[in-house]
């Protein structure tokens, strides 16, 4: 029986970590060292290697809170040329930092249109810690990269055996193994007893597509910033972003997607400056509705993606030159 082809892309994170001390899951990061996808597949049990026929594709690893956008963009063409160049790859599997996985994966979903799969998977705890979650994950990852029935889906996220949609899917615990959730719909899937389960369709997935050859580098990219809102704020913030050159701003506001006075007005100046204003919400779940007030305004709203997510799309749509009509639009996809 043919194995599994996969390609494993090692982007550093606390999968890739390994501490002096057993019990540490806090100063890993400090005082450990990094290992790369050689060393993480050889932490997997024999049986588990011998399923499956892996290649360890090269790329600079560090820490997710590291991570950049257009560094995302370099992983993204690698991917891509990992794919073209072998054509017999059955899925792809890239591990990542948990801080901003969630973005990462974002990121590479809104640009890739690959016909294998693509699965991000992180961890908790580093390799060296007791029940370190890493080789559950990475193995759980590999089962659904080699899934027929993954591909088609976009890039999905695995942890503590959960299949997640990549615009879905946020971090919602600092240290909890079940950190991954996706508020809104749900898990699409599950590993169990060694077989991968999809409980339901991924929903209408956003594509944005390759921005332009030459804008690889961070100063190539549009700044996009986030304005988090609280009781009594002024709006200083929102004309520091303006000032600092933002093209696009995320009001991360209060529920359901309401700002203060003086921040409203410092958003109605930063439209007139000819900034992309999306209003989205701090939230743990739930849209936000592009009301008539909103509108009256040239103010977007950010759906059902939330605030980091929003950012990595209005990124890399003012990237591709789409109009506000256009962003707007793939907001508003479920």
């Amino acid at each position: 029986m043919k194995r599994p082809v996969i390609a494993i892309i090692s982007t550093g994170g606390t999968i890739a970590r390994q501490s002096t001390d057993p019990r540490d899951t806090v100063d890993y990061a400090e005082i450990g060292a990094s290992i790369g996808g050689r060393d993480l597949l050889a932490a997997l049990p024999a049986p588990v290697r011998a399923r499956f026929e892996v290649y360890d594709i090269p790329f600079s690893s560090c820490d997710s809170v590291k991570m950049t956008p257009a560094r995302w963009l370099q992983l993204a063409r690698c991917i891509n040329d990992t794919i073209t160049t072998r054509p017999d790859l059955d899925g792809v599997v890239i591990t990542h930092g948990t801080s901003s996985l969630e973005e990462a994966a974002c990121f590479l979903d809104l640009v890739l249109d690959v016909p294998c799969p693509v699965v991000v998977v992180g961890a908790q705890r580093p390799a060296s810690a007791i029940s370190a979650d890493g080789p559950a994950n990475l193995y759980a990852a590999l089962e659904v990269a080699s899934c027929p029935g993954a591909a088609g889906r976009g890039v999905l996220v695995v942890a503590n055996n959960e299949i997640h949609a990549a615009q879905e899917v946020t971090k919602a615990s600092t240290y909890q193994l079940e950190t991954f959730r996706s508020p809104d719909f749900g898990p699409l899937g599950m590993i169990e007893a060694n077989r991968v389960f999809f409980g339901r369709a991924t929903g209408y997935r956003r594509h944005v597509g390759w921005p332009g050859e030459d804008d690889v580098r961070d100063d190539g990219m549009p700044r996009v910033d986030i304005a988090y809102s609280h009781a009594g704020a002024d709006g200083v913030g929102i004309r520091a972003f303006v000032a600092a050159g933002a093209r696009g701003l995320i009001s991360a506001g209060m529920l359901p997607g309401m700002c203060t006075p003086a921040e409203n007005v410092a958003l109605d100046e930063a439209v007139a400056r000819g900034v992309v204003v999306v209003q989205g919400s701090s939230g743990y779940c739930g849209g936000v509705v592009r009301r008539h007030e909103l509108r009256q305004r040239g103010i977007l709203a950010s759906g059902h993606m939330r605030p980091r997510q929003a950012r990595i799309l209005l990124i890399l749509a003012l990237m591709t030159g789409k109009n506000v009509d256009a962003i707007q639009a793939l907001y508003d996809m479920p």
